[in-house]
């Protein structure tokens, strides 16, 4: 390409961005005022003068609300636990809580009953904790709930976590993979 093929180029980029310019400026102006006379909640979303958003603040609702329920309807399942407890602290707590598990002796209703001693507020009851997933409890108690050593249906412990010693019974259990 020769130097006066470049200019020449360069005299249509020039030319062509002139006129672009005006037809640009009108379109902006256009806009402008389609976007006013919208409701403020369907106008696009201004963040500085030179910065706009091209969607409007239902718009972005709309999509925090679809992402919300996507995650959740798409949300792998967990596996679960229902459980109930018995929590003793204290120097004697341990050797307390192995009378009370051989008194117990597989027993669910006698473990509900002998729960009101319990230190924690579900004592009253019978020590039921409720259905949740690995990582609401502390470790050991974690790890004694989801261990697949540890059976359903039979008095676990005495485990010892930061808040006293636990004798625990697990009522349901589902593994997910």
């Amino acid at each position: 390409m020769t130097r006066n093929n470049t200019s020449s180029t360069m005299m249509h980029i020039v030319a062509l961005s002139l006129c672009l310019i005006p037809a640009a400026m009108a379109a902006t102006a256009d806009d402008e005022a389609r976007q006013k006379s919208k409701p403020f909640y369907l106008r696009d979303i201004q963040l500085t003068d030179t910065i706009t958003l091209p969607f409007s603040p239902v718009i972005l609702c709309v999509m925090l609300i679809s992402v919300v329920l996507l995650s959740w309807m798409f949300s792998a399942p967990k596996s679960t636990a229902t459980s109930s407890h018995i929590l003793l602290d204290g120097d004697d707590a341990e050797a307390r809580l192995n009378k009370l598990k051989k008194e117990i002796n597989g027993n669910f209703t006698k473990f509900q009953s002998l729960a009101k001693v319990s230190k924690c507020p579900s004592g009253k009851s019978g020590g039921r904790l409720g259905t949740f997933s690995p990582g609401a409890m502390v470790p050991p108690f974690d790890k004694a709930i989801f261990s697949k050593d540890n059976k359903v249906g039979e008095c676990l412990g005495p485990i010892k976590t930061n808040f006293g010693w636990h004798l625990i019974w697990i009522e349901e259990r589902t593994f997910v993979a």
